[in-house]
C-alpha cells in the first residue's frame, strides 16, 4: 500500500506545514515513471541485441530464450511447463517450437508411458547455437546492465531513459 500526500497547508505566520496523508493501492508518480523506463530500457536492450545477433548471421532472439529456458531445466519440459517459464503465449510457442524442431535444435519425444503427451528436449546443434547466440547477447547484455548499475539510483536510470527516448 502506498501513502500519498494528498496537500499541504502552509502557515506562513507559525512556518509550520500540516500535511494529510492518504492510502492507495495506486502506483505512485515516481512507481510509474520507473515502469515506464523500465519498459523502454527493455525494448531498447532486446532491439539492439536482436539486431546484433542478426549481423551475425544468427537466429531471432525469442530462438535463445526457448532453448536457454530447456538447458537451464535439464534440457527438457512439457510445452505447459515452457510457457510458464517464458513470455511466450502458448500458440506462438507452439510454432516457435516447430521451427526449432525442423532446424534440428530440438526435438519432440514421448513422455514417459503417455504417447500422448510430448516433451520438448534441446538438442546437440540447438544447445551449440545457443552457446553461439550467448557469445554476442552475453557481453551486451552485461554492458547494458552494468551501465544501469553505475547510475546514482532510479531518478538517474529513468533521467537516462528519458534522454534516449527523446528525438535527437
Amino acid at each position: 500500500m502506498n501513502f500519498h500526500l494528498l496537500e499541504v497547508n502552509q502557515n506562513c505566520n507559525q512556518n509550520e506545514s500540516e500535511h494529510k496523508v492518504v492510502k492507495t493501492n495506486l502506483p505512485t508518480a515516481f512507481e510509474t515513471d520507473i515502469w515506464v523506463a523500465m519498459n523502454r530500457a527493455t525494448r531498447r536492450i532486446q532491439s539492439e541485441i536482436s539486431a546484433a545477433l542478426k549481423e551475425a548471421g544468427l537466429p531471432p532472439l525469442k530462438w535463445y530464450d526457448l532453448l536457454w529456458s530447456l538447458e537451464r531445466h535439464g534440457g527438457q519440459l512439457r510445452p505447459f511447463e515452457l510457457a510458464q517459464d517464458t513470455i511466450f503465449e502458448q500458440s506462438n510457442l507452439s510454432h516457435l517450437s516447430k521451427r526449432l524442431a525442423a532446424e534440428g535444435l530440438v526435438e519432440f519425444v514421448e513422455f514417459g508411458s503417455d504417447r500422448r503427451g510430448k516433451v520438448l528436449k534441446i538438442t546437440s546443434k540447438g544447445r551449440d547455437l545457443r552457446k553461439r547466440m550467448w557469445s554476442i547477447y552475453g557481453p551486451m547484455l552485461h554492458e547494458r546492465m552494468r551501465a544501469f548499475g553505475e547510475v546514482d539510483g532510479w531518478r538517474a536510470f529513468i533521467e537516462a531513459e528519458l534522454d534516449q527516448a527523446s528525438p535527437g
